[in-house]
């Protein structure tokens, strides 16, 4: 009996032993952005490590684009938020992984480029999603959770960047003759909307009436940006189309998710240019642009279904303040939802002729998820 009990005790060790002399050495892999892809804008690399328990060994790994040290990371997940620029180009994406051993891990990738014939048909596109499940925001996605389909064609996701990452955001306020009993108390949301956001931020505050004016421009400390809002007395008509319109330069420019709040409590009087070009503007931009209605404006029926029209091409969509209460809500919903949105970027499989409408579709892989993003596009 004793024996016996000492046989399967070798055994066991034996059996033991055998999957630890099997295992396979460790390999370190890039898994994002993969090789030949076209690349711009914010992306995320992200590299894995296998087997699993290799990581017991990992002291730190580094993430390299183009020969620069981006990003040094101690523990899973590995990855690295970095921006490629605004133009397709070739990249070169290296990731060293530095073991307790001495030893080192390195995988490489190579994105890439379009030469001078190619570029002028060849530009990133952008799309920003919303992600809700259950009425709250879903967080920690990584890009193979997303699907985006261009005109019905799966397209391949070559940027990333998670929700919290930098926003590009201008908020416009009507400061038309209606707003005299309203104003003081917009005054004070506002204020309170741009108070919680990251300093890091650009975030321009426009005002309008029968015209538009920059009182903050981006970067403006915040103490100076309180004091110009507070200087806002109610005048004149309402130029909303002229508002959007210039919302949406002053956020045109760079690589950041890009969002626009426009504030009105009354319908376009006074612009220069009519619904239809503000469609076109919105088509042709990245940027997701919020409208937060009150007073006359959250009554005008026919004004609700243009400005949702608006929204929902570009992923964003209508907040009504028919109380001071709806309004706080309002302005607190939508400062929260930019803050917990993904930026999902890609190089279209086929190039379209300039002012090409292409339908666009973003699904995502978690259960009970709820995706909302920009409808389209047009070529530029």
């Amino acid at each position: 009996m004793i024996r016996s009990v000492k046989l399967w005790a070798q055994l066991g060790v034996l059996a033991l032993a055998l999957p630890l002399a099997a295992q396979p050495a460790p390999r370190l892999e890039v898994t994002s952005p993969v090789e030949g892809a076209y690349v711009s804008g914010p992306v995320m690399i992200e590299a894995r490590l296998e087997p699993f328990a290799a990581e017991r060994g990992i002291t730190r790994v580094t993430f390299f684009a183009d020969g620069v040290s981006v990003c040094i990371v101690t523990r899973r997940p590995y990855r690295c938020s970095w921006n490629a620029g605004a133009t397709v180009r070739k990249h070169t994406v290296r990731v060293v992984a530095e073991m307790q051993n001495g030893k080192r891990l390195v995988d490489t990738v190579e994105t890439r480029g379009v030469d001078f014939a190619e570029s002028t048909g060849v530009s990133a596109v952008k799309v920003t999603a919303t992600v809700r499940s259950g009425g709250r925001f879903v967080s920690g996605l990584k890009p193979s959770d997303f699907t985006v389909f261009e005109a019905g064609e799966q397209q391949v996701i070559t940027g990333f960047a998670a929700e919290q990452s930098a926003v590009a955001l201008a908020l416009t306020l009507d400061t038309s003759g209606s707003m005299a009993q309203a104003l003081p108390y917009v005054k004070s949301l506002a204020k309170e909307f741009l108070r919680p956001l990251p300093p890091s931020w650009p975030v321009p505050v426009l005002a309008f009436d029968n015209s538009v004016f920059v009182i903050a421009p981006a970067g403006a400390p915040p103490d100076e940006r309180d004091r110009m809002i507070d200087l806002l007395e109610p005048w004149g008509g309402t130029a909303l189309y002229n508002a959007v319109l210039r919302a949406l330069r002053e956020v045109e420019a760079g690589e950041a998710r890009k969002a626009v709040v426009v504030f009105t409590d009354g319908d376009d009087r006074h612009s220069t240019v009519d619904a239809t070009e503000v469609r076109k503007a919105i088509e042709a931009s990245d940027a997701v642009v919020y409208f937060v209605a009150s007073g006359e404006a959250a009554r005008n029926r026919p004004m609700m279904r243009l400005v949702e029209e608006l929204a929902e091409i570009s992923g964003g969509r209508v907040l009504r303040g028919r109380t001071d209460a709806d309004l706080a809500a309002a302005f607190s919903d939508v400062r929260e939802e930019i803050r917990n949105q993904y930026l999902l970027t890609y190089v279209p499989r086929k190039l379209e002729a300039r002012g090409t409408w292409r339908p666009l579709k973003v699904t995502v892989g978690c259960r009970g998820c709820r995706v909302r993003a920009r409808t389209g596009y047009v070529v530029r």
